[in-house]
């Protein structure tokens, strides 16, 4: 019967956003998901994530609300289905019935949580918009049912280019990068001619070691994508094996579930993937795979994954699953940074901090990331960030040594703030591959 079928789907998106009621919103999910193909095209599957936002914090398995116990009592055909959806859609789009505030099962009200969409979330935890703007992105995607570009609007595809190339270093990647938009441009060419498209997949591979840009360069990725129309709004949802993989059978794939659901609109970042396929990762690595393949390809026109780690480790996390082989076509190798390079990048960290290095300290720091390039995997700009911070702590310490410190001395950073360096500096050791 298609009303137990929506009734299971709005269980299971309840569970996995930890909310501790079926209420309409979810209804109006499991409707959308049972329907597929055959439910109204005016109201899209991102449009029914909105009224899903934010996650609460309920762990018991969610009961039926005493309006969506109704309201799945009136879906006896697929007709009734298609049009529950659009009659829902319209009590819960603000000014509704059913909107936030205007009843006890209606999100956001007694009870519920607010109906709001979270701003785009940056990896280093940063929101990229405020509340205000969140709330309203919020009611035009339900009062137009069409997906809100959480990209900014006021950045153009070429100043989102620009800031790739302003990147230190990464000639390859930039290149790679570029010529991975160029496919999807002329593709947007050809289907505005109406000539044949070529097909290309929105998911990439970033193999490289710790601190090399992969995660700055995936949320360009995000916002380039969502500049040309690729995907609806750009954000980046940055996840690691902990977020995919629960401890019980059944979880792991709820929780796969919701981290897409977040994701569609943009670009879903896994970083370390390769933990998914490893040996030790059980049954639960497997059915987080097994889950993801399938959500790439039910999400495959507005949903971007990117997966990231080590070389040899991703090759095997890509054969662990034929259908990620078939859904990863795009590989882009991050090298390490040259000794030269991490001097770059350590004078960025200086300038930020409005620090500037006295002489002779860009060709101690040339030595010191030569020997420590020499080691092996040493971190990269992550190892070039803790120098800085040993360095201006040096500095600090240096400063304080008379009792007092005086502004000349914690403007400029000397040679003997430095760390040594030498392969027994205990620092070379961050970012190592564990052994």
């Amino acid at each position: 019967m298609i009303a137990d079928r929506v009734r299971d789907e709005a269980i299971a998106i309840a569970k996995a956003y930890s909310h501790p009621q079926v209420e309409l919103r979810h209804v109006l999910w499991g409707l959308v998901k049972v329907l597929g193909t055959a439910a109204p095209t005016e109201v899209p599957l991102a449009t029914c994530k909105a009224f899903l936002e934010p996650a609460g914090e309920a762990y018991a398995t969610p009961t039926v609300s005493a309006a969506a116990e109704a309201e799945l009592a009136t879906i006896v055909s697929e007709d009734a289905a298609r049009a529950a959806v659009l009659d829902l859609a319209k009590r819960l789009a603000p000014g509704g019935a059913d909107a936030p505030g205007a009843g006890a099962d209606a999100p956001g009200g007694p009870g519920s949580p607010a109906t709001a969409v979270t701003p785009a979330t940056t990896t280093d935890g940063t929101a990229g918009a405020g509340s205000a703007s969140a709330t309203t992105e919020t009611a035009t995607e339900a009062a137009h049912s069409t997906p809100v570009s959480t990209s900014d609007p006021k950045q153009t595809t070429d100043e989102i280019l620009a800031e790739l190339d302003a990147l230190i270093g990464l000639t390859a990647v930039k290149a790679a990068v570029r010529r991975l938009l160029a496919v999807h441009l002329l593709n947007a060419e050809r289907r505005a001619e109406g000539l044949p498209e070529v097909s290309a997949s929105l998911h990439v591979v970033f193999t490289g070691n710790p601190g090399t840009g992969k995660t700055t360069v995936a949320r360009i990725i995000a916002r380039l994508y969502g500049s040309i129309g690729l995907v609806s709004r750009g954000q980046l949802v940055e996840v690691s094996r902990a977020d995919l993989v629960a401890g019980y059978v059944g979880q792991t794939a709820l929780k796969v579930q919701a981290v897409v659901d977040r994701a569609v609109g943009g670009v879903l970042f896994i970083d370390e993937a390769y933990s998914l396929a490893q040996e030790g990762a059980g049954e639960f690595g497997a059915e987080a795979i097994a889950m993801l393949v399938k959500l790439m390809e039910d999400d495959r026109d507005d949903l971007a994954v990117i997966v990231a780690g080590y070389p040899d480790e991703m090759r095997q996390f890509i054969d662990s699953n034929p259908g990620l082989r078939s859904r990863f076509t795009h590989y882009i190798d991050f090298p390490d940074y040259s000794p030269a390079e991490l001097v770059q990048v350590f004078e960025g960290f200086a300038a930020a901090a409005k620090v500037s290095l006295g002489a002779g300290v860009a060709d101690q720091l040339g030595h010191l990331f030569l020997t420590a390039s020499d080691v092996g995997n040493f971190g990269n700009a992550r190892y070039a960030r803790s120098v800085f911070e040993q360095a201006y702590a040096n500095m600090a310490t240096r400063a304080l040594a008379d009792g007092t410190i005086q502004p000349t001395e914690v403007g400029e950073l000397i040679v003997a703030d430095l760390p040594p360096d030498t392969p027994s500096n205990p620092s070379h050791t961050i970012g190592f591959r564990p052994r």
